[in-house]
């Protein structure tokens, strides 16, 4: 494939700086513009592929290049302890209420189950030791602690981020907080006539779509059993996404349980590398335990790995919009249905197909760039329903 003028100004500059003591470089690039395909241009002897989420893995996968997540790549399960089985073991030996030994008898196998899922640390053997080069793509939800992390094991790091998209959640961000060393700016060749590209364009450049009769169709003309073709609804306002989970779990035929049931589709809200956790990331209950107090236990898994986590009941109430206090966050991980997330949420992820609710109006200023991030989450099929 030939590369355009621009492209190969770029691939002189990865070039140079490959032979400099630089550890990083910053490549941006609108949608369309060629990133991907440029970084395996640039690939040189043993070149790794990440990115921040599975989904945007996934997409990497599609274009050809054999992709993992960062947290894939770089940390290792550690050995759990198992201080909080021996005391339930020791409780459950102490009493004889039938109703408490059965509680206990389940928090348990639960234990049993915590026990076998992951908890993780840095892999100091990581693949990434005796790579060449590493390439991150969308760069800007990497936090500073994973970037110290990334850059640890001494190999040369090419970012590839959207300057286009919204600014980067608080806490990440890390290598996009300064110029990039090279930006694309021309759509690539190939990506020309692809509908979701020409769209991103439009909207980059500050033109507000109209219905179009398929891909833009006006506000109220989706029906409700269509919304359930599409991997991802994104939308703008939590009020907009707490109501559209709760609508599709009712035409799952699932809305009596205001807890996930096997088979619901969750995202998680809150980092915790410890064990695996990523802000935005999204999950499928395999199993849920219900204790009765204001904790519920979940087996989630991605599809690579299957954890085993106490969270909050809290964020499962369709009608509390209350924070958690700051003293009971931590106590267990946090969770929210995920069949609708906010552009925000969905940010470092690609999804195949994406129903997208156009809530661009609610963000001001930052309207143009709302809109984009979110058609820009769909990697082959998007429709987009605007206000009239």
């Amino acid at each position: 494939m030939e590369l355009s003028y621009q492209q190969n100004q770029a691939l002189d500059a990865i070039g140079r700086w490959m032979k400099t003591d630089d550890p990083c470089f910053y490549l941006a690039g609108f949608a369309g513009t060629g990133k991907t395909t440029l970084a395996t241009y640039a690939a040189s002897g043993v070149t790794l592929f990440a990115a921040f989420t599975g989904k945007a893995a996934y997409v990497l996968k599609q274009k050809g290049c054999e992709a993992f997540t960062i947290h894939q790549l770089i940390y290792q399960p550690k050995e759990r302890s198992q201080e909080r089985l021996k005391t339930l073991k020791v409780q459950l030996a102490n009493t004889t209420d039938e109703a408490e030994i059965k509680k206990i008898e389940a928090d348990i196998l639960f234990e049993h189950k915590k026990l076998n899922s992951p908890n993780f640390v840095l892999n100091t053997d990581s693949p990434i030791k005796s790579a060449d080069l590493l390439v991150i793509d969308e760069c800007s939800m990497v936090s500073g602690q994973m970037a110290d992390d990334l850059m640890s094991f001494g190999t040369k790091i090419l970012v590839l981020g959207d300057p286009a998209q919204l600014p980067p959640v608080v806490g990440t961000g890390y290598f996009t907080k300064g110029t990039p060393d090279f930006t694309l700016t021309e759509i690539h060749r190939q990506a020309r006539g692809d509908p979701i590209i020409e769209l991103a364009t439009k909207i980059r450049n500050r033109q507000m779509p109209g219905p179009d009769g398929d891909m833009i169709v006006p506000w109220g003309s989706v029906e409700p059993q269509e919304a359930l073709q599409f991997e991802q609804i994104i939308v703008g306002r939590n009020k907009t996404r707490k109501a559209a989970n709760a609508r599709i779990r009712e035409l799952k035929g699932i809305a009596d349980s205001d807890i996930p049931v096997t088979g619901d589709r969750l995202v998680c809200l809150r980092n915790d590398h410890e064990i695996g956790l990523l802000n935005g990331s999204t999950w499928t209950v395999d199993t849920c335990y219900d204790p009765g107090d204001e904790f519920i236990d979940l087996i989630v898994t991605d599809g690579a790995e299957t954890l085993a986590v106490e969270a909050h009941r809290h964020h499962f109430m369709v009608k509390d919009d209350r924070p958690i206090p700051f003293w009971i966050r931590k106590e267990a991980q946090e969770f929210d249905f995920g069949y609708a997330l906010t552009c925000h949420k969905s940010q470092g992820s690609q999804f195949d197909s994406v129903l997208v609710f156009d809530e661009s109006a609610a963000f001001g200023n930052d309207k143009f760039r709302w809109l984009y991030t979110a058609v820009t989450r769909a990697a082959k099929r998007l429709k987009l329903v605007v206000a009239p």
